[in-house]
């Protein structure tokens, strides 16, 4: 039997997705930026390709975790996998509060049109930044998911769960932002920013303490 229930795979998948792809950065800011200009569907269609990008990325990272789970039964080896894991949340926690949206609003662009150029653009933004693998990894670890085969259902709702997690969270984002379009502006960004990366700390920190009451 596996010890994960499709409904802990479900929750735990889609927290990934959420708090990996929430902290504003280019992507958050073209979002924003394309639903305030454009409509909620157009917001959502730039998210949309930000997915995919997180797709082939979640790939990597199960990949590159799988390669490393059989050093994993290493008690010595283990314990330093998850205290990477902790500095990686930490550090990210820290870039995600200090992270200022406002001062990325002009690198992106609202200017194409069709459809396809929308999702084909947030794509571009997002897969510019291979380090969301190091995100990716730190996530993992911290909520202990299966990464270790792709052969099997159980590693394949965890892909899949992760990615609708993803997606759930730009049809939030561009849904919320779209009903307040005519009150909200960059500086709400920087508030789910600051609480988002405050979460990370938080998470990292009482990680920490608990690998450190285990020892």
């Amino acid at each position: 039997m596996n010890e994960f229930s499709v409904f802990e795979l479900l929750l735990k998948g889609m927290a990934i997705g959420f708090l990996a792809a929430a902290p504003a950065g280019p992507s958050g800011v073209l979002v924003i930026q394309r639903t305030l200009n454009k409509g909620r569907w157009k917001g959502f269609l730039t998210g949309l390709g930000v997915s995919i990008s997180d797709a082939v990325y979640i790939f990597i990272t199960m990949m590159c975790l799988s390669l490393v789970l059989g050093y994993l039964e290493n008690p010595d080896i283990a314990l330093v996998v998850k205290l990477a894991g902790c500095v990686l949340l930490l550090v990210f926690g820290i870039t995600t509060v200090r992270n200022n949206p406002l001062a990325k609003s002009k690198e992106v662009s609202v200017k194409k049109e069709s459809l396809g150029q929308f999702t084909l653009t947030g794509f571009l933004v997002a897969i510019v930044n291979p380090l969301v693998v190091f995100f990716y990894m730190g996530l993992f670890a911290f909520f202990s998911l299966p990464v270790d085969d792709f052969s099997t259902g159980l590693k394949m709702q965890t892909y899949a769960f992760t990615i609708m997690g993803d997606v759930c969270w730009w049809l939030t984002l561009s849904t919320l932002i779209n009903k307040v379009r005519n009150r909200f502006d960059l500086r709400g960004l920087w508030i789910i920013n600051r609480v988002l990366g405050t979460i990370l700390i938080v998470a990292a920190v009482g990680w920490f303490t608990l690998i450190m009451i285990k020892l």
